[in-house]
This record gives C-alpha cells, sequence and structure tokens, in this order.
C-alpha cells in the first residue's frame, strides 16, 4: 500500500494532516494488504482511511475504488481524495486533473491524474458495475452496511491479480457478522498481511473531550450506546441463538463413521444464497454427529448440487434425507436426480429447542464416539448429545455467531435473527428427525460390558422368580 519513493508521514504534514492516537500512527505504519478499521464514529476513521491510500494514487497508473451501499455513502472517502490532491494540489505541486466528477447524486465519482492514475467511486447497489478491471486497492465505506458477498464475490477478487489492499472503516454494527469476523482474524495475527485497528472517539483531534464525558455520564461507561458509538466496540444487543454451543466442547477430530450407524442428509437450497447439504450419523446412545458440509456459494444446477452430493457419499448408505419445505419443487428435482429427500419438519421453535437439547451438556449425555473406552470419558461429569467434525468450518462458524435481532426478546418475535442461518436450518431439520434426548430411551449395545452386565441380571432376576415359583 506504501509508495518507498514517498515518505507517507512527510505527504500528511505537508497536507496538514494531524495524528493524536498512537493507535492510527499504527495504522499509518502498517505495511497490512488487508486493515480493519473498527472505530467510533465521529473518530476521524473514514478520513484516516483515504489518507492512507494517497500514496498509492500519487504512483503513476494505479486504480483506486471506494465502494459504499450507495453513492451518498462513497462520496464521503472520496471526497477527501478529492480535497487533498484536486482542491489542496498546490500544497504539493500537483497538475490539474485529466477528468474529475464528483456528482454522487448521479452516480458520477470519478477521477484520472495527468499521471495515468484513477480514483472511482463504487455503489453496491449495482453489483454488475463491480466487475472488470484489476484494482490496486479498495476502501470499503461504511463497510458494516455492506453485505459479504459484495466483498467475496465481486471486489476482492479484483485485487488479486495486482496483489492490491483493502481497508474496512467502519463503526461496529452487530448485523455486520462478517466484519467481526474479519476483525477476530486481524487481531488474532496468525495470518500475515491482515490487521486489525482500534480506536475511540477521542482520536479524532478536534473531537471536544467534555463532549466525551458528558455522553459518558450521559449514557453510562457500561451502556452498549457509548461502547459501540464512542468507544467503536462491538455490541451484540440480541443474545445467541444457541448460547451452549462451546467450540472446545462440542467440535471434535474426524473419525471413520461405523457403517452400522444410520446416515442421512439435511438440505438447504439457495441459488443467491449459499446451498448447504450436512451429512449427519446418529451414534448408538441416540448421539449425532454431523461429519460433513458441503456448503456451496456459486449458484450451481440441481443436478450438479446432486452430482456433488452422490461424489462425496460413495459407499455410504443413507436414510431418506430431508430438505427445506419451502422449496418444494427443488425436492422434487433433486429426488429426480437421485438423491432422496422429503420435506423437513420446519416448526422453527420447537426445532430450535431440540438443537438446544441435543448441544446442552448433562449428566446422562454421550461423550464423543472415540472416547468411549478411554479415561479421558471421565474427564467431565457431564457431556451433549451432538457433535460436529471440525472440518465443517461454516457450520460451526454459523453456530458461533447466529443471534437474535435487537429487541426481539418476546415470544411473538423469537423467529427474527441475525447473521447466517443456512446450516443452522439443516442442524434444525435433522434434529427433528430425533425424538428428544430427553424422551428417548437409551439403547446398549448388546454385546457391550454393559449389555452383557445387563443379560446376566437379567437371567439371574429369573432364576430367582423360577426358584420363588416352586
Amino acid at each position: 500500500m506504501s509508495n518507498p519513493i514517498i515518505d507517507k508521514f512527510k505527504l500528511f504534514d505537508m497536507l496538514g494532516y494531524q495524528i493524536k492516537s498512537p493507535e492510527v500512527r499504527r495504522f499509518h505504519e502498517s505495511t497490512a494488504r488487508k486493515k480493519m478499521v473498527i472505530a467510533a464514529a465521529r473518530s476521524g476513521k473514514s478520513y484516516s482511511a483515504a489518507m492512507d491510500v494517497l500514496t498509492t494514487i500519487l504512483m503513476p497508473n494505479t486504480r483506486v475504488w471506494v465502494v459504499g451501499p450507495n453513492y451518498t455513502l462513497a462520496e464521503k472517502e472520496f471526497r477527501y481524495i478529492h480535497e487533498m490532491l484536486v482542491i489542496n494540489r498546490h500544497k504539493l505541486g500537483l497538475p490539474k486533473p485529466v477528468t474529475c466528477y464528483t456528482a454522487a447524486r448521479t452516480g458520477q465519482l470519478f477521477i484520472k491524474f495527468p499521471w495515468g492514475s484513477i480514483v472511482e467511486g463504487k455503489t453496491a447497489e449495482r453489483p454488475d458495475a463491480l466487475l472488470g478491471e484489476a484494482i490496486d486497492g479498495v476502501i470499503y465505506s461504511e463497510a458494516s452496511q455492506l453485505s459479504r458477498s459484495i466483498r467475496e464475490r465481486y471486489v476482492e477478487p479484483r485485487t488479486i491479480t495486482k496483489q492490491g489492499w483493502e481497508i474496512f472503516p467502519t463503526t461496529p454494527n452487530a448485523s455486520a457478522e462478517w466484519l467481526h469476523e474479519l476483525d477476530i482474524i486481524g487481531q488474532s495475527g496468525e495470518y500475515e498481511g491482515f490487521e486489525s485497528f482500534h480506536w475511540d472517539v477521542l482520536a479524532n483531534p478536534v473531537y471536544p473531550e467534555e463532549e466525551f464525558e458528558r455522553a459518558k455520564k450521559f449514557y453510562g461507561a457500561d451502556s452498549p450506546v457509548f461502547r459501540e458509538q464512542y468507544l467503536g466496540e462491538w455490541v451484540f444487543y440480541g443474545g445467541l441463538v444457541y448460547s451452549t454451543f462451546r467450540e472446545d466442547l462440542h467440535v471434535i477430530e474426524p473419525f471413520d463413521i461405523p457403517k452400522s450407524w444410520k446416515r442421512i442428509p439435511g438440505i438447504d437450497f439457495g441459488h443467491r444464497d449459499p446451498f448447504v447439504c450436512l451429512s449427519a450419523a446418529m451414534g448408538p446412545e441416540g448421539e449425532i454427529y454431523i461429519y460433513r458440509e458441503y456448503y456451496d456459494k456459486e449458484g450451481r444446477s440441481m443436478r450438479e448440487y446432486a452430482d456433488r452430493i452422490k461424489e462425496s457419499a460413495v459407499g455410504e448408505d443413507y436414510i431418506l434425507g430431508v430438505a427445506d419445505p419451502e422449496s418444494p419443487q427443488s425436492i422434487e428435482d433433486l429426488n429426480f436426480e437421485g438423491v432422496a429427500v422429503q420435506k423437513a419438519n420446519n416448526d422453527r421453535r420447537a426445532g430450535r429447542m431440540r438443537v438446544l437439547e441435543f448441544l446442552l451438556p448433562t449428566e446422562d449425555g454421550v461423550c464423543p464416539y472415540p472416547l468411549r473406552d478411554l479415561p479421558a470419558r471421565h474427564a467431565r461429569s457431564t457431556w451433549p448429545r451432538m457433535y460436529i467434525f471440525n472440518t465443517c468450518k461454516e457450520t460451526i462458524r454459523e453456530f458461533k455467531h447466529y443471534r437474535w435481532s435487537e429487541g426481539k426478546s418476546k415470544e411473538g418475535d423469537k423467529e427474527r435473527t441475525e447473521g447466517d442461518d443456512h446450516a443452522m436450518d439443516v442442524v434444525r431439520y435433522l434434529c427433528m428427525t430425533r425424538p428428544s434426548p430427553f424422551k428417548q430411551k437409551t439403547v446398549i449395545p448388546s454385546m457391550s460390558f454393559m449389555g452383557q452386565l445387563g443379560r446376566m441380571k437379567t437371567a439371574r432376576n429369573r432364576q430367582r422368580y423360577i426358584g420363588m415359583g416352586r
């Protein structure tokens, strides 16, 4: 992102840009290709993002995009760039641009400089306009209002050819689950070239500190509004739908599923949304193992989906699968292509309760199958009755971020959730094929140690009964 010929901080001095916060300075010093800027409202995040890209624009023949939910929002960072390199060009001794349009209302945000570089404002309302040429970098204006697909399907691929950069300046918004995921990645330090930066409203050198203190006193230091809007922290107003899900408990290493176990596929149809097929196996004590995931975001034909499901299940014996009952034609098409499914039980409230029952650790729960004969089964006094193989990445991700919508705490509002729910719907369908674990009788394999003890006890009681009858 940086231009080795141009000193970034000398350029800032020439333009009169003041950096008050150490975190903002760290952001500008970073050479990461992907920068998450999670900051409070009015903290100068958009201004900092625009300033950070100036050295790229000053290089010959570069192309930079500002992508916003609409042209009006994309105009903000575009306007800052226009101000620095066009209006204040005399400070840098720059020539007049070849072309310059700054009309957000008509969708014309475009600057072409004499050295061949281009800055263009784009809107997510027209995804087709995001296709085409390679770009050197992009600023996602108000990234929390953009969808995951805009970035993953349309914009990010444009940066690959030129090893371009991405900047995500935004105020945290609980509905932007995909941004929260990227922020966690940036903070983890596990991925080279990916960093996260956080700052509060006082990072803005012109923001009055007394206003910050007034807001803190008015809302309270722990209030969600103050933490989100003034401190720039993630605040999730709605609770997790599956709050009992724990990655360290429910996610396990894959193992070979015994051939005698029943297997069942569950499917949620999608074309613009992902098409999801989860394969579940039913353990000997009524537990459920979700062992395979097919999560397709490409939008294929039903024949292609069916072929991929059948290819992944070669040598496996499935019982009749379950699929989204709101897509009867898709169910019919899938059956025609050789994948046998029927309508799933779509009682959302009962389904979520059933999933929670399988997730809940209890004293009569079931340890993971590979631990059944090992001392590790005694490591806990309680176990759940559902496990997910760690290869099912998207399912695990959805479990971790699936939340109730803000304010939906009343009984009649519980259908409204936030976050991707494609795999969550399938998990619900699969669990509804099984009776409640609190109602089913545990089946003890006849050849197991407990099974043999049971037969011996039955025989002993029978002998006693016969003896009493003599």
